[in-house]
Order: C-alpha cells, then sequence, then structure tokens
C-alpha cells in the first residue's frame, strides 16, 4: 500500500498537537488536546488496510470489538475470549458503572454496543448486504441513548451505513468521540474490516469507507509518547489483508463464537512496524 492512511493519521496528530483547544472532561477528570472533527478516507482494497509503520497496528483486536458487538456480547470475558483484552477496565473500574444496579458482577458491561440492539436487526442488515438489498436502511446504529444507563459505556463509533450502487460497495462511520492514541487506528481498522464484510458477504467490489471522527482527542498524560510517535519516520507497507473465503453468510458472523483471528489472513505485516508506545487507556 502507499502511506495513504498514514499520512492521514500523522497529519490527524499534528493538527491536534498545533491546533487543538485544551477541554477539561469531567468524566475522566482529565485534560484533553481536542479537535472538533476530522475525516478519514480509507479505501478498501486488500493492499490498503488501515495499518502502521510507526507504531504496531492491531488487527485481531479490533476485529474482534466488531464481532463482539455484532454477536451482542455484554461480558469482557467474551471480547478477551475472541481476541480483545481492552474491556476490563470499563467492565470493572468505571465509578459510575459499579454503582449501577443494572451491572450483574465482575467483567459484566451491560447493553452495549449491539448489545442495545435486537438480533433480528443487526441480521437483517447482514442479510439485506449479503443480498445486495439496499433500501437506502442499511445502517448499523449503535447509539440507543434509552439503554445507555444499561451499560458501561456509550458508544463511541457510533454508526455504520453502507451503500450499494451497482456493483460497489462504499460505508460512511460516525464516531462520537475519540481517544486518538489510544483508539484511532483500532477504529479505522474497524471501519475498514465493515466495509470489507460489506463487499465479502455482497460480492461486491469495496470503494471507499468514510471515517467521520467528532471531538478527536488526545489525553495530556499521552503528550510526551504522542511526541515520540511524531519523531519517527514512517515507512512504506507491502501488504495484504483477506477475508477468509469460509466467511460467505450472516450466519458465518453472528452463530458462533469463533475467534477474530480465524476471519482474515494479512500478509507482508510481520516485523515491519516499528516498537510499542504504551499509551494507558482513561475508563
Amino acid at each position: 500500500m502507499n502511506l495513504a492512511y498514514e499520512e492521514q493519521y500523522l497529519s490527524a496528530l499534528k493538527e491536534v498537537r498545533d491546533k487543538g483547544k485544551w477541554v477539561y472532561n469531567e468524566r475522566t477528570q482529565t485534560e484533553c488536546l481536542t479537535l472538533p472533527k476530522y475525516l478519514f478516507e480509507i479505501d478498501l482494497k486488500e493492499s490498503t488496510a488501515p495499518l502502521l509503520s510507526t507504531r504496531p497496528s492491531y488487527p485481531v483486536g479490533a476485529i474482534a470489538e466488531i464481532l463482539g458487538y455484532l454477536r451482542r456480547y455484554e461480558w469482557s470475558t467474551q471480547f478477551s475470549n475472541i481476541g480483545s483484552k481492552l474491556w476490563d477496565k470499563n467492565a470493572n473500574e468505571t465509578e459510575a458503572w459499579l454503582r449501577n444496579p443494572h451491572r450483574k458482577g465482575d467483567f459484566h458491561l451491560g447493553k452495549i454496543y449491539g448489545g442495545c440492539l435486537e438480533p433480528e436487526y443487526i441480521y437483517s442488515i447482514l442479510d439485506k448486504l449479503h443480498k445486495g438489498a439496499d433500501d437506502r436502511g442499511l445502517k448499523l446504529d449503535w447509539w440507543q441513548p434509552e439503554k445507555f444507563d444499561k451499560g458501561c459505556l456509550r458508544p463511541c463509533l457510533s454508526d455504520h451505513q453502507f451503500t450499494i450502487l451497482g456493483n460497489e460497495v462504499s460505508l460512511v462511520s460516525n464516531q462520537r468521540s475519540q481517544d486518538f492514541l489510544c483508539g484511532g487506528n483500532y477504529n479505522a481498522l474497524q471501519v475498514y474490516f465493515m466495509g470489507m464484510l460489506g463487499a465479502k458477504l455482497s460480492g461486491k467490489e469495496g470503494t471507499s469507507a468514510w471515517l467521520v471522527v467528532n471531538n478527536l482527542h488526545v489525553y495530556k498524560n499521552h503528550l510526551d509518547g504522542m511526541e515520540e510517535l511524531l519523531s519517527r519516520k514512517p515507512t512504506k507497507l507491502d501488504t495484504t489483508f483477506k477475508i477468509n473465503d469460509w466467511v460467505q453468510t450472516p450466519n458465518d458472523i453472528l452463530g458462533n463464537d469463533i475467534h477474530a483471528r480465524e476471519y482474515f489472513t494479512l500478509e507482508g505485516y510481520k516485523g515491519v512496524p516499528q516498537s510499542k508506545i504504551d499509551f494507558e487507556m482513561v475508563a
């Protein structure tokens, strides 16, 4: 791939550093450098997965989260079992959730993302994609305010809408808030996977996915790591990402608890990215 995505990623980081405004976040009790919006465009081709060379990307974990959302998981252990270990902190350390009467115990997340939707709704969107039937409503919308009190966290990457035009599939995804250095690349990989999945299920050609980020922010305790990342020189990547051939129908996504690594093949990335920079997630 060319450096198109990584160039966007590093440009966004420079912009929030140079033009962002300091905002105090009440929930996390932390200051953030913040931009009101940012737009990323990701090509839906096997050679254009939004991976980084300046730090490692984690496609297994990112895809595991999407699979868990689609399967309506409500426990962080379910996410861990298929490749994403990031939800334990939200389940077990979010003060408001620990006091919430809807919490069922350790590792319980409650109604988050797909857990806020009926299974028939999620299946119907994937089924319409599979049939190539665009009714101008191929939208997975996790933003369900009436259920916010029943989960540990409101959706960040809040909705995904597919469009089929002839033999082509595109995607627009909206995000209400993004912890850029912990979640930015993770979310880009999720949007890419959703777009590639739409193309795979429909048997059509993927074009582009647009990720519309509102409130892109960098936490104050991430500033040193941000400068370290910006000092690194990106290198050209030559990778290939494929959703595996056995993935053909909505039931291949929804009807099992198969690990995320079984859904795709990634070639050309191992050993390429530079060393990890630790950015602690704020619960």
